[in-house]
């Protein structure tokens, strides 16, 4: 079941916990996976779900709708989007852990999906806010290896470089020929 967005949904910073909240219902919360070192704020608040959350929320659900994801990791997998692109701050491209495949012309779409390449593995992520360099994107596959110790999760928020950014249509071509 997909989540509705309404009224009561508050974004919540719990100091204590040292998290950002999605205030649900009273008896419901969904925290978010955007770790504290990049956020942008670190102090308590409370703001309203607004219209453009909700706007970005049903357009992410939208560009996922393809996928094979379970309604509850859609769901997961766009809240972090949004919350990341509200309260992350600006993060610097850690863009060496991935191959440059140089196949994007022109700035990528919001909610656009593309393969990324490293040395261990590949991985699929989501633009959550595009740029004609470098972009913010969520990680959607259930783990992106970066090197021997490092993995991205799902749900991480990371910056790449848009060289690096295989279109999701070309992949299983440009993965073919790796092989």
């Amino acid at each position: 079941m997909i989540l509705l967005p309404d009224e009561n949904w508050r974004w919540v910073f719990d100091e204590q916990r040292q998290s950002l909240l999605l205030d649900l219902s009273d008896d419901m919360q969904f925290v978010v996976s955007v770790p504290p070192k990049q956020l942008a704020q670190k102090q308590a608040f409370t703001e309203h779900f607004s219209l453009d959350d909700s706007s970005l929320y049903f357009h992410f659900l939208e560009c996922l709708g393809e996928f094979p994801f379970t309604d509850p990791e859609r769901v997961q997998i766009v809240l972090n989007a949004v919350a990341a692109v509200k309260y992350t701050r600006p993060l610097v491209s850690q863009s060496w852990y991935y191959r440059d495949v140089d196949m994007l012309s022109g700035e990528p779409e919001l909610g656009e999906v593309f393969s990324v390449v490293t040395e261990f593995t590949y991985g699929d992520v989501m633009i959550i806010s595009p740029g004609s360099n470098a972009s913010l994107c969520i990680v959607i596959s259930q783990a992106i290896q970066l090197d021997a110790d490092k993995s991205l999760r799902q749900s991480s928020v990371c910056k790449l470089m848009n060289s690096k950014l295989l279109p999701y249509q070309a992949a299983t071509q440009y993965l073919s020929k790796m092989a």
